[in-house]
Protein backbone atom coordinates (compact mmCIF):
# COMPACT_ATOMS: atom_id res chain seq x y z
CA UNK A 1 0.00 0.00 0.00
CA UNK A 2 3.05 2.66 0.98
CA UNK A 3 4.77 1.62 -2.33
CA UNK A 4 1.74 2.49 -4.64
CA UNK A 5 1.08 5.61 -2.48
CA UNK A 6 4.87 6.53 -2.55
CA UNK A 7 4.53 5.40 -6.99
CA UNK A 8 1.27 7.76 -7.17
CA UNK A 9 2.83 10.83 -5.14
CA UNK A 10 5.90 10.48 -7.33
CA UNK A 11 3.78 10.23 -10.77
CA UNK A 12 1.86 13.48 -9.59
CA UNK A 13 5.38 15.22 -9.07
CA UNK A 14 6.94 14.21 -12.46
CA UNK A 15 3.46 15.44 -14.42
CA UNK A 16 3.67 18.82 -12.32
CA UNK A 17 7.53 19.54 -13.15
CA UNK A 18 6.70 18.69 -16.75
CA UNK A 19 3.78 21.07 -16.94
CA UNK A 20 6.12 24.05 -15.16
CA UNK A 21 9.30 23.10 -17.44
CA UNK A 22 6.44 23.12 -20.59
CA UNK A 23 4.99 26.53 -19.34
CA UNK A 24 8.51 28.33 -18.95
CA UNK A 25 9.45 26.80 -22.47
CA UNK A 26 6.56 28.75 -23.28
CA UNK A 27 7.35 31.85 -21.64
CA UNK A 28 10.25 31.79 -23.03
CA UNK A 29 9.40 31.24 -26.23
CA UNK A 30 7.17 34.45 -26.09
CA UNK A 31 9.46 36.81 -24.44
CA UNK A 32 12.03 35.75 -27.76
CA UNK A 33 9.55 36.33 -30.19
CA UNK A 34 8.09 39.84 -28.71
CA UNK A 35 12.07 40.95 -27.47
CA UNK A 36 14.23 39.28 -29.57
CA UNK A 37 13.00 38.46 -33.16
CA UNK A 38 11.65 41.41 -34.00
CA UNK A 39 15.02 43.66 -34.01
CA UNK A 40 15.50 40.83 -36.30
CA UNK A 41 13.88 42.09 -38.66
CA UNK A 42 15.46 45.79 -38.33
CA UNK A 43 17.21 46.30 -41.68
CA UNK A 44 19.67 48.73 -42.53
CA UNK A 45 21.67 49.55 -45.87
CA UNK A 46 23.16 52.55 -47.74
CA UNK A 47 21.71 53.43 -50.44
CA UNK A 48 23.37 56.12 -51.86
CA UNK A 49 26.13 58.37 -50.75
CA UNK A 50 28.02 61.69 -52.39
CA UNK A 51 31.61 63.08 -51.38
CA UNK A 52 31.90 66.49 -52.39
CA UNK A 53 34.70 67.64 -50.33
CA UNK A 54 37.92 65.70 -48.84
CA UNK A 55 41.06 66.92 -48.37
CA UNK A 56 43.71 67.17 -45.51
CA UNK A 57 45.77 70.54 -45.44
CA UNK A 58 49.37 70.72 -44.12
CA UNK A 59 48.67 71.51 -40.90
CA UNK A 60 46.46 68.08 -40.44
CA UNK A 61 43.40 69.57 -40.70
CA UNK A 62 40.31 67.55 -42.48
CA UNK A 63 37.85 69.46 -44.46
CA UNK A 64 35.17 66.88 -45.62
CA UNK A 65 31.49 67.34 -46.72
CA UNK A 66 29.61 63.79 -47.29
CA UNK A 67 26.45 62.95 -47.65
CA UNK A 68 24.78 59.29 -46.93
CA UNK A 69 21.13 58.26 -47.07
CA UNK A 70 20.51 55.13 -45.37
CA UNK A 71 17.12 53.02 -45.67
CA UNK A 72 15.41 51.80 -42.49
CA UNK A 73 13.35 48.65 -42.48
CA UNK A 74 11.02 47.18 -40.10
CA UNK A 75 10.43 43.92 -41.66
CA UNK A 76 8.24 42.00 -39.23
CA UNK A 77 4.08 42.08 -38.97
CA UNK A 78 3.37 42.59 -35.76
CA UNK A 79 5.13 45.46 -33.79
CA UNK A 80 5.90 48.78 -34.74
CA UNK A 81 9.83 50.01 -33.76
CA UNK A 82 10.21 53.38 -32.39
CA UNK A 83 14.13 54.91 -33.22
CA UNK A 84 15.27 57.41 -31.06
CA UNK A 85 18.33 59.39 -29.80
CA UNK A 86 19.85 58.98 -33.22
CA UNK A 87 23.31 59.94 -33.43
CA UNK A 88 25.15 59.43 -36.37
CA UNK A 89 28.96 60.29 -37.23
CA UNK A 90 31.85 58.89 -40.11
CA UNK A 91 35.05 57.21 -39.62
CA UNK A 92 37.70 56.90 -41.74
CA UNK A 93 41.34 56.02 -41.56
CA UNK A 94 41.22 55.39 -37.80
CA UNK A 95 39.30 58.37 -37.12
CA UNK A 96 35.94 59.44 -35.62
CA UNK A 97 34.21 62.65 -37.18
CA UNK A 98 32.02 64.69 -35.52
CA UNK A 99 28.81 63.00 -35.28
CA UNK A 100 24.97 64.61 -35.90
CA UNK A 101 21.53 63.82 -34.77
CA UNK A 102 18.78 62.94 -36.60
CA UNK A 103 15.21 62.88 -35.46
CA UNK A 104 13.44 60.60 -33.63
CA UNK A 105 10.26 58.32 -35.69
CA UNK A 106 7.83 55.67 -34.94
CA UNK A 107 7.81 52.79 -37.86
CA UNK A 108 4.83 50.72 -38.66
CA UNK A 109 5.03 46.89 -39.64
CA UNK A 110 6.56 46.47 -43.04
CA UNK A 111 7.73 49.76 -43.35
CA UNK A 112 10.54 51.83 -44.47
CA UNK A 113 11.69 54.66 -43.59
CA UNK A 114 14.58 57.09 -45.54
CA UNK A 115 17.39 58.79 -43.09
CA UNK A 116 19.19 61.61 -44.75
CA UNK A 117 22.65 62.74 -43.29
CA UNK A 118 25.13 65.55 -43.96
CA UNK A 119 28.41 65.59 -42.24
CA UNK A 120 30.01 68.73 -43.15
CA UNK A 121 33.44 70.63 -41.44
CA UNK A 122 36.59 70.46 -40.23
CA UNK A 123 38.53 68.57 -38.07
CA UNK A 124 42.22 68.08 -37.03
CA UNK A 125 43.30 65.03 -37.39
CA UNK A 126 47.01 63.23 -37.15
CA UNK A 127 46.99 59.95 -39.55
CA UNK A 128 49.97 58.21 -38.37
CA UNK A 129 51.60 54.70 -39.46
CA UNK A 130 49.27 52.39 -41.36
CA UNK A 131 46.03 55.00 -41.71
CA UNK A 132 48.91 57.62 -42.69
CA UNK A 133 49.63 55.04 -45.67
CA UNK A 134 46.40 54.24 -46.61
CA UNK A 135 45.05 57.45 -47.08
CA UNK A 136 48.22 58.37 -49.40
CA UNK A 137 47.36 55.82 -51.32
CA UNK A 138 43.51 56.50 -51.92
CA UNK A 139 44.66 60.16 -52.31
CA UNK A 140 46.49 59.24 -55.09
CA UNK A 141 44.06 56.51 -56.09
CA UNK A 142 41.34 59.49 -56.17
CA UNK A 143 38.86 57.45 -53.89
CA UNK A 144 38.80 57.28 -49.86
CA UNK A 145 37.04 54.61 -47.37
CA UNK A 146 34.30 55.65 -45.67
CA UNK A 147 32.25 53.99 -42.39
CA UNK A 148 29.07 56.18 -40.95
CA UNK A 149 27.90 54.41 -37.49
CA UNK A 150 24.61 54.93 -36.27
CA UNK A 151 23.89 54.73 -32.31
CA UNK A 152 19.94 54.85 -31.51
CA UNK A 153 17.92 53.43 -28.86
CA UNK A 154 14.92 51.37 -29.87
CA UNK A 155 11.39 50.43 -28.32
CA UNK A 156 8.77 47.70 -29.47
CA UNK A 157 5.17 48.87 -29.65
CA UNK A 158 2.96 45.31 -29.16
CA UNK A 159 0.13 44.91 -31.45
CA UNK A 160 -1.77 44.40 -28.13
CA UNK A 161 -0.41 47.45 -26.64
CA UNK A 162 2.18 47.95 -24.46
CA UNK A 163 5.71 48.70 -25.23
CA UNK A 164 9.11 46.84 -24.57
CA UNK A 165 11.86 49.16 -22.50
CA UNK A 166 14.55 50.85 -24.42
CA UNK A 167 17.38 48.93 -26.15
CA UNK A 168 20.59 50.33 -27.57
CA UNK A 169 21.59 49.65 -30.76
CA UNK A 170 24.84 50.31 -33.01
CA UNK A 171 24.46 50.04 -36.64
CA UNK A 172 27.54 49.81 -38.94
CA UNK A 173 27.85 50.81 -42.82
CA UNK A 174 30.64 50.50 -44.61
CA UNK A 175 33.68 50.28 -45.36
CA UNK A 176 32.71 51.74 -48.85
CA UNK A 177 34.22 54.00 -51.02
CA UNK A 178 34.09 57.09 -52.65
CA UNK A 179 35.36 59.30 -55.03
CA UNK A 180 35.37 63.46 -55.24
CA UNK A 181 32.26 64.54 -57.00
CA UNK A 182 33.27 66.59 -60.32
CA UNK A 183 36.54 63.93 -60.30
CA UNK A 184 37.16 62.61 -63.52
CA UNK A 185 36.89 59.20 -61.69
CA UNK A 186 33.66 57.39 -62.60
CA UNK A 187 31.15 60.03 -61.21
CA UNK A 188 31.98 59.87 -57.45
CA UNK A 189 30.36 56.34 -56.97
CA UNK A 190 31.89 52.84 -56.97
CA UNK A 191 30.87 50.13 -58.90
CA UNK A 192 29.72 49.17 -62.50
CA UNK A 193 28.52 52.18 -64.86
CA UNK A 194 29.59 54.99 -61.59
CA UNK A 195 26.16 53.67 -59.64
CA UNK A 196 26.34 52.94 -55.96
CA UNK A 197 26.40 49.74 -54.46
CA UNK A 198 23.72 49.15 -52.04
CA UNK A 199 25.67 48.69 -48.82
CA UNK A 200 23.85 46.30 -46.49
CA UNK A 201 24.62 47.73 -42.48
CA UNK A 202 25.78 45.46 -39.25
CA UNK A 203 23.00 45.92 -36.66
CA UNK A 204 24.34 45.05 -32.93
CA UNK A 205 22.77 45.09 -29.71
CA UNK A 206 23.77 46.67 -26.65
CA UNK A 207 25.56 43.45 -25.06
CA UNK A 208 27.50 42.64 -28.41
Amino acid sequence: MGDCCYGSCFLVICRWVSGLLILMGGIICIVVFLEVLPYDNMKFHVIDASLSEFYLTNDDILHYNLAVNISVRNSNKIERISYHAIRSNPSCYGKDLASISLPSFWQGTKNTTLLHSVFQGQTSVKLQGTNLRDFNDDRRDGSYSIYVYLYLTTRLKYAGGGKSGGRDTVVRCGSFRLHLLGSSSSNNQTGLGGLFHTKRCDVYGADN
